[in-house]
């Protein structure tokens, strides 16, 4: 066995054995900002209904509108950002591909140039050059990456972005409305609601911390640090709902 061979066989276990992330790595941001959204939105609905001091199904038709509502324009946010992306590289491709055939010498330098400043020179950044402008395709894609920081994108993207936001909104968002559903006393249901609110942020936060590979408490106290202060601003906008209550009435 040649030792080329040997190199590449030693390439292939390595990659094999390499860890590149965990699979949901790619979509951790929605997770996050999902989850946290459906979170504390939701139990908004919860403190803003006990504020105004309104029957419990009120607060379980509100709450299921707002996880049906929210989620999908958050879905649909998402979406729409992502193929705006999409489509202002590919705008931006087309203008770098027009210029390479137009005035490809000025390509060339901006190429050289771009090169220099990572340290390249002499015959070494001479023949960086020549591999990169020797194809078109590649010639661009060097051009978006070094003249704008774009980098072409999965098609689907956009499309598994959405989804993923929509679920996680979902998912996270129902915990606070749980004491609402089950048979429970109604004095403890506000209660068990903060409580339930706090465990979603804490288990949001867990997941990003496995997810990420990061410290695992980090993610919860971050999540939860964050996520309370709006909940909290809920909590504060439910207890004026029920003075304004108080002074209607």
């Amino acid at each position: 066995m040649t030792d080329d061979q040997k190199l590449r066989d030693a390439m292939i276990a390595h990659k094999k054995e390499e860890y590149h992330g965990h699979r949901l790595g790619p979509v951790i941001h929605d997770i996050v900002y999902g989850g946290n959204d459906g979170i504390v939105t939701t139990f908004a609905v919860v403190a803003g209904t006990m504020g105004a001091d309104l029957p419990h199904y009120t607060v379980i038709i509100l709450g299921l509108a707002n996880l049906i509502a929210d989620g999908l324009s958050m879905a649909s946010g998402s979406y729409l950002s992502g193929k705006s992306e999409m489509d202002q590289y590919e705008r931006l491709r087309k203008e770098e591909m027009k210029e390479i055939e137009e005035v490809p010498e000025i390509e060339r330098e901006e190429i050289r140039e771009a090169y220099r400043r990572k340290g390249f020179s002499g015959q070494t950044l001479e023949q960086t050059v020549q591999t990169i402008t020797r194809n078109k395709i590649v010639w661009a894609d060097v051009m978006m990456l070094e003249e704008h920081g774009m980098t072409k994108g999965d098609p689907k993207a956009p499309q598994v972005h959405a989804i993923v936001t929509f679920f996680a909104f979902q998912i996270f968002g129902f915990i606070p409305l749980l004491p609402y559903i089950f048979a429970m006393p109604s004095d403890l249901r506000f209660t068990i609601a903060i409580w339930s609110t706090f465990a979603a942020l804490v288990l949001l936060g867990l997941t990003r911390s496995l997810v990420t590979g990061e410290r695992l408490l980090r993610g919860p106290l971050e999540v939860v640090s964050v996520g309370a202060t709006g909940a909290f601003a809920a909590y504060s906008i439910g207890v004026l709902l029920k003075g304004l209550a108080v002074t209607v009435v």
